[in-house]
């Protein structure tokens, strides 16, 4: 009786771990987010689902190798250490507008 309890509960337990890990797994956060800092400078916009589907680039080289909390409020680590010097390395576009696209003009008459 103890064992086929104990099996019970750990096949739930791996049931649950494995439907859990799934789920994080789907969630791969917004296509696309805009980064601003505290002084009001122009934000910058970072497709993030383009960069989810890259060949180039992992989710390790920016999760786990760099502060994204650092580099979305940070220009200069943004710039030296994070976006601009991962473009650098794999002969992306470095242009400003890159990140930093100039608004849309609104449509006249809506």
């Amino acid at each position: 009786m103890k064992k086929s309890v104990l099996c019970a509960a750990a096949f739930t337990m791996l049931f649950g771990f494995t439907v859990a890990g799934g789920a994080m797994a789907e969630d791969k956060g917004p296509a696309e987010m805009t980064l601003t800092t505290e002084a009001g400078k122009k934000p910058a916009v970072f497709p993030h689902a383009a960069h989810q589907t890259s060949d180039k680039v992992s989710c390790d080289d920016c999760h786990k190798n760099l502060d994204v909390k650092k580099m979305a409020t940070d220009k200069d680590y943004a710039h030296n250490e994070g976006c601009k010097a991962c473009h650098k390395e794999l002969g992306a576009d470095t242009k400003c507008n890159t990140c930093h696209p100039k608004k849309k003009k609104a449509i006249e008459g809506c």
